[in-house]
């Protein structure tokens, strides 16, 4: 007789129905007076079901016994009651029923959670909890997205292996694959919570990061000889940690923002904080990766210290990478730029067509053959520089990067970003050095290059805030010494030069009349944000069509930025759903809409999502 495995989230339900929420209480006894009493038949029917939970096909490899259902079942209930929110270390006690006061205990138990990946932290936990086991308790906990993955019946290998190619013939699919498997991964599995304020990349719950790996290796292994990476593996006897390696590299440098950290590459493969000394050996300059050349250091990429890592050219050559010949061409950025060719158009910038009439007649100012015209109407005396310097500024989310980008492709230029966070530096008199060195290299490119680049210097008011006339300490002097040299390249810069700003009123007056032009970016209109919600509904979406998004516009007042966001949260609830009930609806849009209008009401605001 066929026994039929019912699905993980329906067991869930069911333990909810019968387990009372966790309380916490403040004295010694974790589990509050008023939590509840299950009657037998009650505790029969909870034990049955948690039986059937352990010994579940799905998630027979975590090992599990009574009290971690029950942690489960608590962070799961959390999970949906408060949009994901994280729990504390003693309510992940109580769950356990381990006395608050048993420190050592309840730090024992929750390493097992975390090496079993049962539960994750809530943010990137660099410090090592084995050698302090007290900083587990100053971060909170949620269920792993592996665990998740299970408890909605997702078979997280098949959904990756349906993105990629079923073989891999020439060296072309092994790079395809490798950006379309990690993208997948870190598009769907990235929490934006988790990132640290200053890591340049999201690091992946290892699980699933290293299911990734194994099926690029699984396909490396299965693919001809002749394949480069292939060749690369057999050649250098790599063992799967090393080849992990220099695939997370190289999925980073060739398709992420900017090239890995090595700090993140260690939390990534190695959440164990006892193995990340073996990870770091791997990246030593005696490793044989680094001493064979496979890896090395981009000085490109380096903040207060720390290094982004990448492939040598000659060894993407030999894995039959095949650089773009204006990639080969372009000459290299100092770590304090960022080159990037927007594809935006101006005709995708969603604004009231007032402002695009301005817009337009900045795109006008700029075009070089434009200002010959000017000179030629008597426009020459000195006052009249070479270059454009504008100021965009407005409320966060309105698009004023997007548009400063739609400005650079309009011109047909090349967009290269100033980082402010490159510029600063601890050490007397070394942040003015650098930022007289960023405007000689900016002059350069602007007199020298046949299509000079546009420059975009994002978040201004973190360099060009108002002076102080106080001079009460060193800081002080060396903040205004950093406003002249800037107030100087201003003056007479050649080039075309963006900056933008939330917190104009921040801004020291002096710059002001620098500015060539200047443009606010208000929060969309009714008929603009008819537009965004329109545009971000893509027709992909399983529901969109049917979305009233005329009611939407109405009584949401957002921008651009948040828009983006509502549908995108929305989505995630959505595809996370039984497969019958898998599309969009109005309410999935309508719950975090409402979350979102929290963020714009100063008198509501509270934790969302």
């Amino acid at each position: 007789m066929r026994i039929e495995v019912r699905a993980p989230v329906e067991i869930l339900h069911k333990l909810i129905e019968l387990k009372p929420a966790q309380q916490v209480s403040s004295v010694g006894n974790q589990i509050a007076p008023n939590a509840g009493c299950l009657s037998k038949p009650d505790v029969k029917r909870l034990n049955e079901h948690v039986q059937q939970l352990i010994t579940h096909p799905l998630f027979e490899c975590y090992q599990l016994d009574q009290t971690d259902v029950m942690v489960i079942v608590e962070l799961w209930r959390n999970h949906l009651d408060s949009q994901g929110l994280s729990l504390a270390w003693p309510v992940v006690c109580a769950c356990a029923n381990i006395q608050r006061y048993d420190v050592r205990t309840c730090a024992e138990y929750l390493i097992s959670l975390l090496e079993r990946n049962i539960i994750c932290f809530d943010a990137k936990m660099v410090a090592n909890y084995r050698v302090n086991p007290m900083v587990l308790q100053s971060t909170a906990y949620c269920l792993s997205k592996d665990i998740m993955l299970r408890i909605l019946g997702r078979d997280f290998k098949t959904d990756l292996e349906a993105v990629m190619k079923e073989k891999w013939l020439i060296d072309e699919d092994f790079f395809c694959d490798l950006k379309r498997s990690l993208s997948f991964c870190y598009n769907c599995f990235y929490d934006r919570r988790h990132a640290e304020t200053m890591g340049r990349n999201p690091v992946l719950e290892y699980p699933i990061l290293s299911a990734c790996l194994r099926l690029l290796k699984d396909r490396i292994m299965a693919a001809p000889d002749s394949l480069g990476i292939k060749t690369l593996l057999r050649q250098h006897k790599l063992s799967d940690e090393q080849l992990f390696i220099m695939l997370l590299v190289m999925y980073h440098q060739l398709y992420g923002d900017s090239s890995i950290a090595e700090s993140d590459l260690i939390l990534s493969l190695a959440p164990d904080p006892n193995h990340r000394w073996q990870m770091q050996e791997q990246l030593s300059e005696s490793s044989s990766l680094v001493s064979a050349g496979l890896i090395s250091k981009d000085a490109r990429m380096a903040r207060f210290g720390v290094f982004g890592l990448i492939v040598p050219p000659d060894i993407m050559d030999s894995l039959g990478y095949e650089m773009s010949s204006s990639a080969k061409d372009a000459p290299k950025l100092s770590p304090y730029f960022q080159r990037c060719k927007p594809v935006q158009t101006l005709d995708d910038v969603i604004l009231p067509a007032s402002d695009r009439q301005l817009i337009r007649q900045i795109i006008t100012k700029c075009d070089a053959d434009k200002r010959r015209d000017l000179k030629e109407w008597g426009f020459s005396g000195q006052s009249n520089k070479e270059g454009v310097v504008m100021l965009l500024y407005g409320d966060p989310g309105t698009g004023k990067t997007y548009t400063a980008g739609a400005i650079a492709n309009e011109l047909q230029k090349e967009l290269i970003t100033l980082n402010v966070p490159e510029l600063r530096n601890k050490y007397y008199g070394e942040t003015e050095r650098l930022i007289k060195k960023a405007f000689t290299e900016m002059r350069k490119m602007a007199a020298e290059d046949e299509n000079a680049p546009v420059f975009l210097l994002n978040e201004a008011d973190q360099l060009i805030h108002a002076r102080s006339t106080s001079y009460t300490s060193s800081c002080d002097t060396i903040e205004n010494s950093i406003q002249s040299i800037i107030l100087e390249e201003l003056e007479t810069f050649p080039g075309i030069l963006i900056l933008t700003t939330n917190l104009e009123t921040n801004l020291d007056e002096a710059f002001f009349r620098r500015f060539d032009l200047k443009f606010r970016f208000a929060f969309p209109d009714y008929e603009s944000r008819f537009k965004l919600w329109k545009l971000y509904l893509k027709k992909e979406i399983p529901g969109s069509e049917y979305i009233d998004i005329e009611l939407l516009a109405k009584k949401y007042k957002f921008s651009g930025a948040q828009i983006a966001l509502v549908i995108q949260n929305a989505c995630v609830e959505a595809i996370g759903r039984e497969e019958e009930y898998r599309f969009l609806g109005l309410h999935d849009l309508l719950k975090y809409a409402e979350l979102e209008l929290q963020w714009t009401d100063d008198d509501k605001k509270s934790i969302g999502f």
